[in-house]
C-alpha cells in the first residue's frame, strides 16, 4: 500500500471514528460498545458544530490526489465525499427541524435500544440506567428542535403528528413493570447475582418512573397543546421553504440517479399499466371478469387466504424461508455466514409500522439480523404475499444482501455499514422477481401476492411524486393507491402516511430494481454461452450497496474484462 492509500485509509477510519462518537446509539447498534452509556446529542448547537467538522473534512478529501489511488481507493474517495456532501445538503434544508414522524425518532428509536444494546454484566446494565436517565435531556432538544421549525415555518404534517401522538401517548401510560424498557431485567435473571439483580432491578424501574415516562409525557403535551396546531396543513414538500428543490434533492440522494420527479413519475404510470396485465392474466386464469380493485374485494372474502392469528404468521413465513434456504447455492457462489432470525414487531408499534422489515446483524454478529413481521390484525394480512414479503426481508433479499456486505473486512466501514438505498431496496425488489425464476410462487394466489407487491411499488413512483412534486392530497393519494391496487385500506394509509413522513425514499425500490434488470440483461448479451447467473451475483453483491451509477460503472468493466 503507498503513501496515499495509507493517508486514505487513515481519513476513512477518522471519518468513522468521527460517526461513531457522534451517535453512540448507532455505534452500540452495530456493535461498537465504547459509547453504550450515551444517546445521540440532537441540540442544533451540536447539530451545527457536526455540520461545520463534516464541511471541513471534505474540505480534506478533497484535496487528496486520486490519480495515485489504486481503483479500490479511488471509488472509496468518490463515495465518501458523495457521502459528506449529502450529509452537508441535508443540513441546508434544516431536515432537523423535523426530527420525529411516525415512523421514527427518538420516540421509537429509543425503545429499541433494549434490541442491540447488551445485557451480559452489571455494567452493561450500569450503562443501560445511564441511557434511561439521559432520555429527558433528548426530548428537551426534540421539542427545542420543533419550536425552531415552527419559527423557519419547517413543520410536519398534521396527520404524521397526529400519528405520532398516539405511539407517543402509549409510552407515557405503562407502569414501569408494563414498559418494553423494563424487559431487560428479565435478560439479567441469570446472569447477575441476587443483590446486584435486586439493585439493578430497582434502578431500572425507578428510572423509567423518574425519567423516561415523565419525558414521554412531557413530549405528548407539547405535541397535543401546541405544536399539532402550528403544523403543516398541505401534504407535500412543496409547502415548505425550498420544497421543491428539498424534493429533487432527496429524488436523486434516495435513487442515485439524475431522474427528475417528472421522469420518475412517468415511469411509475408505465410500470403500472405493465404490471397490471399481468394482474388480469391471473384474474383470466382463476374465471374472475372485474377490475384489480374488485378482484382484491374478492379476494379479501376468501377467509382461506387469511390467517387466524399471529402465530399462523410468523409461522408461514418459517416455512417459507426453510425451503428458500435449501435453493440458494443454486442461484449464488457466495452466501452469508450471519443467520437470521424472524419475531414479531412489537405491539407498542405494531399499528403504524409497515408490514414486515429487516433489521441488520452487527458487526460481530453476536445477534442474528431478525426479519420483523407485523402480527397487528392478523385477519387482514393476506397468507398469498407472504412469499414475496418473506424473499424481500430476509433471503435471497435484505438479510443476504447486507449480511454479505457486513462481511467484506476489506471494506471500509462506512461502506459496510451505510449504502445507497436504491441499490439495497431494489435488489430486495429484485430478491421477489428472482424467487419466481428459482421455482417459488407455485400456487396461482402467491404469484398475484407477488404482482400486487410489485404494482404497490411502482404505485410509490407515481404517490411519492405526486405528492411532494405535483401537490397531490392525501385523499388522492389514497384513491390513486385504492385504484390501482389491492392493498388493504389500513396498508393503504399507513403506506401513504410513510411517503408523506419520508420524502423521496419510497423513490428507491423500483429505480433500483430495474437498473439491476438492465445490468442482469446487458451481462447476459454481453458474455453469452460464460453467463452464469450465480457469478453475476457475487460480482453484483461483492462491493456493498453502491450508488447505481457507480454499480453501472463497475459492472459494465466487468462484463467488458
Amino acid at each position: 500500500m503507498n503513501d496515499r492509500n495509507m493517508e486514505l485509509n487513515d481519513f476513512l477510519k477518522k471519518y468513522w471514528e468521527y460517526v461513531l462518537e457522534q451517535n453512540p446509539a448507532f455505534a452500540t447498534y452495530i456493535g461498537d460498545h465504547r459509547y453504550n452509556s450515551r444517546l445521540d446529542d440532537l441540540s442544533e448547537v451540536s447539530i451545527d458544530k457536526q455540520a461545520d467538522h463534516i464541511k471541513g473534512l471534505l474540505s480534506e478529501a478533497e484535496n487528496m490526489d486520486e490519480s495515485i489511488l489504486n481503483d479500490d481507493d479511488r471509488l472509496n474517495l468518490h463515495l465518501i465525499k458523495k457521502s459528506i456532501s449529502n450529509q452537508i445538503r441535508m443540513h441546508t434544508f434544516k431536515t432537523h427541524y423535523i426530527p420525529l414522524d411516525q415512523m421514527q425518532g427518538p420516540h421509537l428509536d429509543f425503545p429499541q435500544i433494549i434490541e442491540f444494546h447488551p445485557f451480559r454484566n452489571v455494567r452493561d446494565a450500569r450503562d443501560y440506567i445511564a441511557r434511561l436517565h439521559a432520555y429527558p435531556t433528548q426530548i428537551d432538544q426534540v421539542i427545542e428542535l420543533l419550536r425552531q421549525g415552527i419559527k423557519h415555518k419547517i413543520t410536519a404534517y398534521k396527520k404524521v403528528i397526529e400519528n405520532t401522538m398516539v405511539q407517543v401517548e402509549t409510552f407515557s401510560q405503562f407502569t414501569p413493570e408494563q414498559s418494553p424498557l423494563f424487559t431487560p431485567v428479565k435478560k439479567l435473571n441469570n446472569i447477575l447475582s441476587d443483590q446486584d439483580l435486586q439493585e439493578i432491578t430497582v434502578a431500572i424501574k425507578d428510572a423509567i418512573s423518574s425519567h423516561v415516562t415523565p419525558a414521554y409525557r412531557k413530549l405528548f403535551d407539547y405535541l397535543s397543546r401546541d405544536y399539532i396546531d402550528r403544523c403543516r396543513e398541505k401534504e407535500g414538500l412543496w409547502a415548505l421553504p425550498d420544497g421543491n428543490e428539498m424534493y429533487r434533492f432527496y429524488a436523486e440522494y434516495h435513487t442515485t440517479t439524475s431522474l427528475s420527479p417528472e421522469e420518475i413519475h412517468s415511469k411509475g404510470k408505465s410500470e403500472v399499466a405493465r404490471i397490471s396485465r399481468g394482474i388480469n392474466e391471473i384474474m383470466e386464469e382463476v374465471g374472475f371478469s372485474g377490475t384489480i380493485r374488485e378482484f382484491a374485494d374478492y379476494v379479501k372474502n376468501r377467509k382461506d387466504l387469511y390467517p387466524e392469528n399471529g402465530d399462523e404468521i410468523l409461522e408461514c413465513y418459517r416455512d417459507i424461508l426453510t425451503h428458500m434456504d435449501k435453493k440458494l447455492p443454486d442461484f449464488f457462489g457466495h452466501l452469508p455466514k450471519a443467520s437470521y432470525d424472524i419475531k414479531a414487531i412489537e405491539g407498542y408499534r405494531e399499528q403504524a409500522a409497515p408490514a414486515a422489515y429487516y433489521y441488520p446483524p452487527p458487526k460481530d454478529f453476536s445477534r442474528p439480523g431478525y426479519f420483523y413481521a407485523n402480527t397487528f390484525k392478523p385477519e387482514q394480512r393476506p397468507k398469498f404475499i407472504m412469499e414475496a414479503l418473506a424473499y424481500h426481508e430476509a433471503v435471497p433479499g435484505h438479510h443476504l444482501q447486507i449480511a454479505i456486505m457486513q462481511e467484506q473486512k476489506e471494506m471500509p466501514d462506512f461502506r459496510r455499514h451505510e449504502g445507497s438505498t436504491a441499490f439495497i431496496e431494489g435488489w430486495a425488489l429484485y430478491a421477489e422477481k428472482l424467487s419466481r425464476e428459482m421455482g417459488f410462487y407455485q400456487n396461482v394466489f402467491s404469484e398475484y401476492g407477488r404482482l400486487l407487491m410489485e404494482i404497490w411499488r411502482a404505485v410509490r413512483l407515481v404517490v411519492d411524486t405526486g405528492l411532494h412534486h405535483y401537490k397531490w392530497t392525501r385523499d388522492e393519494a389514497i384513491a390513486y393507491c385504492r385504484e390501482n391496487s389491492g392493498e388493504e385500506e389500513h396498508e393503504i394509509e399507513v403506506e401513504v402516511d410513510r411517503y408523506i413522513a419520508m420524502p423521496g425514499q419510497a423513490l428507491a425500490y423500483k429505480i433500483g430494481e430495474l437498473r439491476i434488470l438492465e445490468l442482469r440483461e446487458k451481462a447476459r448479451n454481453t458474455l453469452g454461452p460464460s453467463y452464469d447467473i450465480r457469478l453475476f451475483h457475487d460480482r453484483l453483491l461483492e462491493k456493498g450497496a453502491l450508488p447505481l451509477y457507480e454499480l453501472e460503472r463497475i459492472m459494465t468493466d466487468w462484463m467488458n474484462r
